[in-house]
């Protein structure tokens, strides 16, 4: 899968990601760096590309404000910092929930210790 990585994403979750075969373009690489999150996420969308955040207040943007239904994100919700972990978490959410990837317009996928939530626009799922 194409990922678009947040300038805040980790670099060792990219090199990761790239070793797991994935194609992964940094927001610095496209010129983004510093840009405004609906930049970003207009970029991914137009792309094709599953962003993947760690930011704060992007994710309440995409989760509830006004980005909502915009796009295809993983959202990092961790508490603690484990790059192995959440590399294996992000992997495993790629693999099940390719199909959703493929066939939806827009899917927010928040990922924490142990567990994810999938926000569909007009859904919620678990």
């Amino acid at each position: 899968m194409q990922i678009l990585a947040d300038e805040n994403l980790h670099f060792d979750i990219v090199l990761r990601l790239r070793q797991a075969n994935h194609e992964v373009v940094l927001v610095s690489d496209v010129g983004l760096a510093g840009h405004k999150d609906l930049k970003i996420l207009e970029y991914a969308e137009k792309e094709n590309l599953i962003l993947i955040s760690g930011d704060k207040d992007f994710g309440g943007l995409v989760e509830f404000g006004t980005l909502w239904g915009r796009g295809k994100v993983i959202l990092l919700r961790y508490r603690i910092i484990n790059i192995n972990r959440i590399v294996s978490h992000i992997l495993e959410v790629l693999d099940r929930e390719a199909e959703v990837f493929k066939t939806e317009k827009s899917v927010i996928i928040v990922l924490s210790e142990g567990r994810y939530r999938i926000h569909k626009a007009g859904k919620f799922t678990k």
